[in-house]
């Protein structure tokens, strides 16, 4: 006899079911939420921001070009303001002086401070948390994702919507609901913060304590410089290699803690050590949606007409990118969009969006969306794009790098519409 389905211990409903608090989480919840969507936002950590706090990734990326053009705007830029409300961290006064600024429309911020933020300007807007609540299952109906199954304290429940956004950073719930994925290996990296004496001293001779606020890093950069020799790479959706990523990780602040305290002496300990390490898996790229258009390498400066939102390459700042709604819709599962890490992105695309400001701003396009289609009793691949275009534009979103007057730089190739229909059942 088939075995019997364990009975759910709680159901609950929302407009707006948002899977995953990270920075694109966060900003999708928001959006909705202002809007009058019944929202709730669901993730394991028990701390909103993602890689940015619980990842020690203290550093806001600009919203800017290399050019002092601002180019990301809305929530992006908000919540860039409320990094350093409660805490240390300067915006540039020269970032848009002169054709080439020094400088870029971005800060370090305390992680700690952030989160505080974040918590209020979420309650403010009437978002209901679900922390420490793992993502278990999704339900469908026709091909139109309807419930996510969670376990948290209280057991094994169903969470139902009208809509959803998968901000998870790694295209848990689109993975689950049956929409096509893409994953890619990553280097070894690991963030944190530390103490010094040094840096103690100097927030002493400064009489400030922003120099407490010391980023420590090991591992591979973006590009792979400084990966350990011979060791393989790692996936950030197989469980083992998960545990031995953060395993790896610790080793080397360990490593590199005891090389450093020896050399100080007797007191090494105390003159240096580390005040906070990760609390989650400092991965870059792990698993995304295939979307009905996927983002992919030598597309920057190309104008898309189904442009939502344009980023800079935090890498230099040279190169812009245009975000195509297409490339916020899963694929085969109606009523689901990705924001951030997750959309579908791929090569040097996929580098340029995952990252903070980029991550909120297509949080804010999804949540709006999502919104929007609520409203009209659509799915989000239905919403009337003019509509949302024009929604965006309210909010100074640039929706055509061409307005820009880059010159040669930009790529305006003929861009074909590919029917919504041809990538659902």
């Amino acid at each position: 006899m088939p075995a019997k389905t364990k009975k759910l211990d709680f159901e609950i409903e929302y407009d707006l079911v948002v899977t995953g608090p990270g920075m694109a989480g966060v900003s999708a919840a928001l959006a909705a939420a202002r809007l009058g969507c019944k929202t709730c936002l669901i993730e394991k950590p028990v701390f909103p921001g993602g890689l940015a706090t619980s990842g020690c990734v203290l550093y806001y990326l600009p919203l800017s070009d290399n050019r002092g053009n601002q180019v990301t705007f809305g929530i992006a830029e908000e919540l860039l303001l409320a990094s350093i409300k409660y805490g240390p961290g300067d915006i540039p006064t020269d970032w848009m002086i002169g054709p080439k600024p020094k400088s870029r429309y971005g800060s370090k911020f305390n992680p700690s401070s952030f989160i505080m933020a974040m918590d209020e300007l979420l309650l403010e807007a009437g978002v209901d948390f679900w922390l420490d609540t793992l993502v278990c299952g999704a339900k469908l109906s026709k091909g139109k994702l309807t419930g996510i199954e969670v376990e948290n304290k209280s057991g094994r429940g169903l969470i139902k919507g009208k809509s959803f956004i998968d901000a998870s950073g790694d295209a848990d719930l689109a993975y689950r609901a049956g929409a096509p994925c893409e994953t890619q290996l990553n280097f070894l990296s690991v963030w944190g913060l530390g103490y010094s004496l040094d840096m103690a001293k100097k927030a002493v001779e400064q009489n400030s304590g922003e120099p407490l606020m010391q980023l420590i890093a090991d591992g591979a950069s973006d590009a792979g410089a400084g990966h350990p020799e011979g060791l393989r790479h790692f996936s950030g959706v197989v469980g083992k290699d998960v545990s031995e990523f953060i395993l790896r990780g610790r080793k080397l602040f360990l490593d590199s803690y005891k090389k450093q305290q020896a050399e100080r002496g007797p007191n090494g300990r105390k003159d240096l050590f580390p005040a906070l390490l990760p609390a989650m898996a400092d991965f870059r790229t792990t698993r995304r949606i295939e979307g009905v258009y996927t983002l992919k390498d030598g597309e920057q400066f190309k104008h898309f007409p189904d442009c939502v939102g344009v980023a800079a390459d935090w890498r230099g700042g040279n190169n812009l990118w245009e975000m195509p709604y297409r490339s916020l819709l899963a694929q085969k599962v109606r009523g689901l969009m990705a924001a951030g890490r997750c959309a579908a992105t791929a090569g040097d695309a996929w580098a340029v969006f995952r990252v903070i400001q980029a991550a909120a701003m297509t949080g804010e396009i999804c949540g709006l969306a999502s919104a929007m289609s609520i409203e009209r009793k659509c799915t989000p691949d239905k919403l009337n794009l003019t509509e949302l275009q024009n929604e965006l534009k309210k909010r100074r979103f640039l929706l055509d790098l061409r307005e820009l007057n880059l010159g040669e730089e930009v790529k305006n190739e003929p861009v074909f519409n590919i029917p919504h229909e041809k990538y659902y059942d």
